[in-house]
């Protein structure tokens, strides 16, 4: 009996190992391995000027995934431009939420501007100000980090800004 234990305890440290080395090399691959020891706290969440889920970027550089979808609360687009960026974007209209692909298919106006409320990391660096708020603050003078342990997570939107990839 106890060696049955044993052997289910050794195949779950072999599938857990595995897991965590698949997040190594994908955390490598994205040129940014230090998102690893992210432990999203979001505090890089509070001074977002656009409303983002900042925390989801460095997810998506861990993960090496520029498509992961991140929250945003005060983006605003125009329809178009948010068609054209990623139909399947979340926006509201009016209170209600939907893809701008719908919003195109109900025949909206295109000059219409809409609230942007899930987007891809890739797009949501496009329009990021790189403010460096998400890193840091100014208390008295001194700029003081947001961060507990000072993760560089402008790095990562520059490098999705440049052409929408890690590395």
């Amino acid at each position: 009996m106890e060696s049955k234990y044993r052997q289910f305890n050794v195949l779950m440290y072999i599938i857990m190992a595995v897991i965590f080395g698949l997040f190594i090399i994908s955390g490598t691959q994205s040129g940014h391995p230090w998102t690893l020891t992210c432990y999203q706290c979001r505090a890089c969440n509070i001074n977002c000027p656009l409303g983002y889920d900042v925390a989801a970027y460095v997810a998506a550089a861990a993960t090496n995934n520029p498509d992961t979808y991140m929250s945003a609360s005060k983006l605003q687009l125009t329809l178009e431009e948010s068609y054209t960026t990623d139909e399947n974007m979340i926006i509201e209209i009016n209170g209600e939420k939907m893809t701008a692909g719908e919003a195109v298919e109900n025949s909206r106006p295109m000059d219409l501007v809409v609230q942007v409320k899930k987007l891809r990391a890739k797009d949501a660096a496009k329009f990021d100000p790189l403010c460096g708020n998400c890193e840091s603050y100014l208390k008295e003078n001194k700029k003081t980090a947001l961060c507990p342990i000072n993760l560089p997570i402008t790095d990562v939107i520059r490098d999705l800004k440049d052409d929408g990839k890690f590395g």
